[in-house]
């Protein structure tokens, strides 16, 4: 890859992230460990040429994702922190304000993803995530003003069987199918306002979601001299309840995406998700309190207040470093929401990957 083309790539990817939208709408972290699911397809992209692969059968990627929430949201319309927090003798207590609120909340996730190709058709992918999760709070209990709690820890596995369907010169279609491994903590603890010592976290804070669930998803691409595009339909279905008497909702998305090859290593594109997560069923009694009428101390642990739909908008540069290293930059935000609420809303995703074969 020529000097030029990476000035061009890295000028592209800026412009287009400091131009985008700045009062784009926000999203929720209903699952915060949740990786989009259509990214274990890209594990081996660095071997994709017109719908071919190299001769290489193994295939490993490395990413970091760094997601920040601050904004809270009952369906469209936004809400203060001092909307969502319950002021004793100004306000009545409601199911819209809480004693506890979560201001800001920063995920990082670090995933090993891998890839084995069983045949020209049939692959296998695998990913391993190594999750840290910390959210600042303000509150009403007294020595409890201002606080933090933070959760690290593997989260849940996942391995997705895919195979080509149909394929043409310059197209092909996709199905694949998994299962996820309820491997992440569902029983971390931390110091909140709810009693003294250390007690069981949100489930924002919880590193799995303690089900085996499955993700599922059917994608469509079409490769052109210099535009690709394609359409990918995806859902992430759970199963019974965990140890905790809960289930995280089921996840359903449409996804949309167009990319142009700048050089013949460096390409940019933009991609739009339509997502709808269903709200959590059950709920852990450990994150109660005795309160008639107001068992939920904050909305974190308020089960009705997750789950909604939401259209997500990425930007993104791939790169061919070097032969069979290929590297991936890419900026999200929501454009549009309509969430189950009062519920925290996503600002930002960055995220960046290395890819190879081997």
């Amino acid at each position: 890859m020529t000097k030029n083309s990476v000035k061009l790539a890295v000028s592209v990817a800026i412009t287009s992230i400091f131009t985008a939208n700045v009062s784009w709408s926000q999203t929720v972290p209903t699952e915060l460990l949740e990786l989009s699911i259509e990214d274990l397809f890209d594990t081996n992209i660095v071997s994709d040429s017109a719908g071919s692969k190299s001769d290489s059968k193994w295939h490993l990627e490395l990413a970091f994702t760094s997601s920040a929430y601050d904004q809270y949201y009952i369906n469209s319309s936004k809400a203060s922190y001092d909307e969502v927090l319950f002021s004793p003798g100004q306000e009545p207590r409601t199911d819209k304000n809480y004693p506890v609120v979560p201001t800001e909340i920063r995920q990082e996730v670090t995933a090993f993803q891998i890839a084995y190709d069983f045949s020209e058709a049939v692959t296998l992918r695998g990913q391993i995530p190594l999750v840290h999760q910390s959210t600042d709070h303000i509150s009403i209990i007294p020595g409890y003003d201002e606080f933090n709690i933070s959760s690290n820890g593997l989260g849940d596995i996942v391995f997705i069987a895919d195979s080509i369907i149909a394929r043409s010169q310059n197209s092909v279609w996709r199905a694949g199918a998994g299962i996820s491994l309820p491997t992440g903590s569902i029983d971390e603890e931390g110091d909140t306002p709810r009693a003294p010592g250390d007690q069981q976290l949100p489930y924002t804070m919880q590193l799995g979601s303690g089900t085996w669930d499955f993700p599922l998803l059917v994608s469509y691409q079409k490769y052109g001299q210099r535009f690709t595009w394609g359409l990918e339909g995806q859902a992430r279905i759970r199963t019974g309840k965990n140890d905790r008497d809960y289930r995280l909702g089921n996840t359903y998305g449409l996804g949309a995406w167009i990319e142009q090859n700048i050089s013949s290593d460096v390409v940019i594109g933009v991609r739009t998700d339509y997502l709808s997560r269903g709200k959590i069923r059950g709920g852990d009694e450990a994150l109660t309190v005795p309160v008639p009428g107001f068992p939920y101390p904050a909305p974190v642990v308020d089960p009705n207040s997750f789950g909604g739909d939401q259209i997500d908008v990425s930007l993104y540069v791939t790169a061919n470093i070097s032969e069979g290293w290929r590297l991936r930059l890419r900026y999200e935000r929501p454009a549009w929401l309509d969430l189950n609420g009062p519920q925290t809303a996503l600002d930002h995703t960055l995220a960046v990957s290395v890819a190879t074969n081997f």
